[in-house]
């Protein structure tokens, strides 16, 4: 069979490998720290430093079950006010929800003549401070015979009230031996938001790219709102040897995209969110649950090289 699953010991716990053997495309997971993907073919990087649980860049994190920032982390729901703890003390704010670095039990790993499939679950009792809507997140990844690749998102109310959230994820992209100068990126926006000092959105500006974005000129670090469709599809492309990857959303599910570049690394973050930074007070993009209900959506990811002749 060519698609398999193996168990790795790595420096920072146990790495499930879905790997296809006969074209040599594999992803690693990481269950015991937010079931982060820490390898997908040769497209994923982890920049900064240190160990992944404690990397500010957040790489390949789970933002759940808030996206970004919640300014001062204070916020309203249902007439009720909620203060989250001060995760970015820098700025004041509370970032990038809880999940990112949490255990995800191991609840399914199966294979078959077209997928390997690797479910992973994590039970959320309620009790992280102004948070107390327990739900389970169920993270499932799927490497397809045909070399795609799928990230689900399966988040289920458990409580008996209405719980609002937000999803999003953090991977950065990039190419073996890449340079930034060789990266160019094309997505499809209508609106990009300004950050005020906490980097909360200040204003929305219309913005539409009809030539990909050379990031060695344009360095970006936005939120931006997507142009409305059934699907958007980013495509980082390798200007040097003209390979793509293309990461493909719902926008209706995923209506927005952080863009973002760091500085001094040769990759991209491609991010997409089901809602604004700080949608906890704005209610931009903000979703909620009743009791029972489940929210359910895809990330699609595909490598597509140059036709040669």
């Amino acid at each position: 069979m060519e698609l398999v699953i193996n168990e790795i010991q790595g420096s920072e716990g146990l790495i499930i490998e879905l790997r296809n053997t006969q074209r040599g495309e594999k992803a690693h997971i990481l269950p015991e720290c937010g079931g982060t993907l820490i390898q997908l073919f040769e497209h994923i990087r982890l920049p900064g430093s240190g160990p992944i649980h404690q990397n500010a860049y957040h790489p390949s994190a789970l933002l759940a079950p808030w996206v970004n920032r919640v300014r001062n982390g204070n916020y309203s729901f249902q007439g009720r006010n909620y203060q989250l703890p001060i995760t970015e003390p820098a700025l004041g704010n509370a970032i990038h929800g809880f999940l990112a670095r949490k255990p995800f039990q191991v609840i399914e790993k199966k294979t078959d003549a077209d997928r390997a499939i690797l479910k992973l679950l994590h039970v959320y009792e309620g009790d992280y401070p102004g948070f107390p809507f327990p739900f389970d997140f169920q993270l499932t990844y799927e490497l397809h015979a045909n070399g795609h690749f799928y990230v689900m998102f399966d988040i289920k109310n458990k409580g008996n009230q209405r719980m609002p959230f937000a999803i999003g994820w953090h991977p950065y992209f990039t190419f073996p031996d890449t340079d930034l100068s060789d990266l160019e990126i094309s997505f499809r926006p209508q609106s990009k938001f300004l950050s005020d000092s906490q980097m909360i959105p200040l204003r929305e500006e219309p913005v539409e790219y009809t030539e990909p974005v050379d990031l060695a000129k344009e360095s970006l670090d936005n939120v931006f709102r997507l142009q409305k469709a059934e699907y958007h599809t980013t495509t980082l492309t390798n200007k040097r040897t003209h390979a793509s990857l293309c990461i493909k959303q719902n926008a209706a599910d995923f209506p927005f995209l952080v863009v973002f570049s760091p500085e001094n690394e040769a990759c991209v973050a491609i991010e997409p969110m089901t809602a604004n930074t700080d949608a906890f007070n704005t209610l931009d993009g903000l979703k909620s649950l009743g009791p029972d209900e489940r929210f359910y959506s895809t990330v699609e990811i595909w490598l597509r090289r140059k036709i040669k002749f």
